[in-house]
C-alpha cells in the first residue's frame, strides 16, 4: 500500500505477534462497535488493513446472513487460516484493479487510518466501496490520554517517543477525536453513530507488547532523530522490568468507533 500508507512498523514475526496482542486488546472494541451496527442483512463485507484477521469472525457473528467476507492489506499472509470462507486479498487500497469485487453491505477498518498519509482520501475510497443500504465503519486510536497510575515515566517516555514519531513521518495517532470531521471532508456526511471505548490493564501484563513495540520503531526513531541507540537501549531494560510492577495502571490509547450507513 505504499501509495497509500507509509505504514511505521516492519512485517516481520515481531510485529505479527505484537499485532495479535493488539487484536486481543481491541476484541471488546471492535465487538462494541460492531455490535452497534444492523448488520442483519448484509450480504457482503470487506475488512480492509484486516492484519492477522480476528476481525473476521466478529464480522461473520454480527452478520450472519453474510455470504462473502473480503479481507485485503499489504501483506495478507498472517490472516491465512482465520476462516476458511474469506477471500484474501494482498494490495493497495488504492488500486482500482484489483479483483475485489465490490460495493460491500459492510466496509470495515481498524487501526490503519493512523498509517496512512492522507485518511480523508482513505475514507473516501471506502465509502466508494460501500453499497447503497450498506455501512462504512471505522475503529481507531486516539493516543492523548494515554497514561498510567501511578505514573510509571519509562511509559511516559515512550508515548512521547511514538508521538514524536508520528509527527515527524507525517501520520497522526491522535486522529480518534477527528473522525466525525473527516467523514464529513470525505464527503461521507455526518456520522450514523461513534462510539468511544477505553481500555486500563496492569502494566505487568503489557512488558511483552511494549518491548515489541519499542524493538519495531527501534530504527524509525534513531532516522528520524527522535532517540539515539543508546536512549533506546536503556528504555529496552526498563520496559523488560515492566512484568515486576505491582499495582501500577495503564490507560490504553482510547478506541474511537465512527460508522455512516449510505442511503
Amino acid at each position: 500500500m505504499r501509495s497509500s500508507s507509509d505504514y511505521a512498523l516492519p512485517r516481520n514475526a515481531g510485529e505479527v505477534r505484537r499485532l495479535a496482542i493488539q487484536a486481543e486488546m481491541l476484541a471488546e472494541a471492535t465487538e462494541t462497535l460492531l455490535g452497534a451496527l444492523d448488520l442483519r442483512d448484509a450480504r457482503s463485507c470487506i475488512d480492509i488493513g484486516c492484519g492477522t484477521g480476528d476481525a473476521f469472525e466478529p464480522i461473520k457473528r454480527v452478520a450472519p446472513r453474510c455470504t462473502r467476507i473480503v479481507g485485503l492489506d499489504l501483506d495478507t499472509s498472517p490472516a491465512r487460516g482465520r476462516l476458511a470462507e474469506v477471500e484474501l486479498v494482498s494490495g493497495d487500497l488504492f488500486d482500482t484493479s484489483l479483483p475485489l469485487g465490490g460495493p460491500f453491505d459492510l466496509v470495515y477498518s481498524r487501526y490503519l487510518l493512523h498509517h496512512m498519509p492522507d485518511p480523508v482520501a482513505a475514507l473516501a475510497r471506502m465509502w466508494e466501496l460501500t453499497a447503497p443500504g450498506g455501512t462504512l465503519a471505522v475503529l481507531d486510536m486516539d493516543q492523548r490520554a494515554t497514561t498510567t497510575y501511578p505514573e510509571w515515566e519509562p511509559y511516559a517516555r515512550l508515548e512521547g517517543w511514538i508521538r514524536a514519531l508520528y509527527v515527524k513521518i507525517g501520520l497522526d495517532n491522535q486522529i480518534g477525536h477527528k473522525l466525525p470531521h473527516m467523514f464529513e471532508r470525505a464527503g461521507i456526511g455526518k456520522p450514523s453513530g461513534t462510539k468511544v471505548i477505553g481500555l486500563i490493564r496492569a502494566i505487568a501484563e503489557l512488558d511483552e507488547f511494549l518491548t515489541l513495540l519499542l524493538e519495531m520503531i527501534r530504527d524509525k526513531l534513531v532516522v528520524n532523530g527522535v532517540a539515539s541507540a543508546d536512549e533506546i537501549a536503556v528504555l529496552e531494560k526498563e520496559l523488560a522490568s515492566a512484568g515486576q510492577l505491582s499495582a501500577v495502571y495503564c490507560y490504553r490509547p482510547t478506541a474511537v468507533g465512527v460508522w455512516k450507513r449510505k442511503a
